[in-house]
């Protein structure tokens, strides 16, 4: 797992597509988290988990992975890597994101150290949306994968 960022021409070909609800855009180069393969559906694939800064007190602990709160959380709000904003990317529109703060080692330290943790839960949320019981939070998923593999046989 790295951390990384997502290129704006993903999210435009999104919106093309009709595939952008529940995407976390790009505000100034948003952190993720690229975990390498995840299954879905019997195939697997590369998915992208962003980081919120501020994710609801209501918001059930199952559902995101806590990380020490940035400038931008909220009081009682909580940091994190928010499983059920998970989305499927292609290489082509994955960007490094440059580490070199503090804070952004510690989150990086913290991530690696929890690494088998954080697939596990990714792979688990998957299976419950295709067991159908996808939050309404949760990007389009299979729209992204149907537009990923149509603009791969255009390119």
């Amino acid at each position: 797992m790295r951390l990384v960022k997502i290129s704006n021409e993903f999210f435009d070909k999104c919106r093309e597509n009709n595939v952008h609800k529940e995407l976390m855009f790009n505000e100034d180069g948003r952190p993720s988290v690229l975990i390498v393969k995840l299954k879905y559906k019997e195939q697997y694939h590369k998915f992208v988990v962003p980081l919120r800064s501020n994710i609801s007190p209501k918001t059930p602990k199952n559902q995101y992975f806590s990380l020490p709160p940035n400038p931008k959380t909220k009081p009682r709000h909580s940091h994190g890597i928010h499983y059920i904003k998970l989305f499927p990317i292609d290489d082509r529109y994955v960007q490094s994101y440059l580490i070199s703060e503090s804070f952004d080692i510690l989150v990086k330290k913290i991530i690696d150290d929890n690494e088998s943790g954080i697939i596990q839960s990714c792979q688990e949320y998957l299976k419950q949306c295709e067991s159908g019981n996808k939050h309404f939070m949760t990007p389009d998923i299979d729209g992204i994968i149907d537009m990923l593999n149509t603009n791969k046989d255009t390119n």
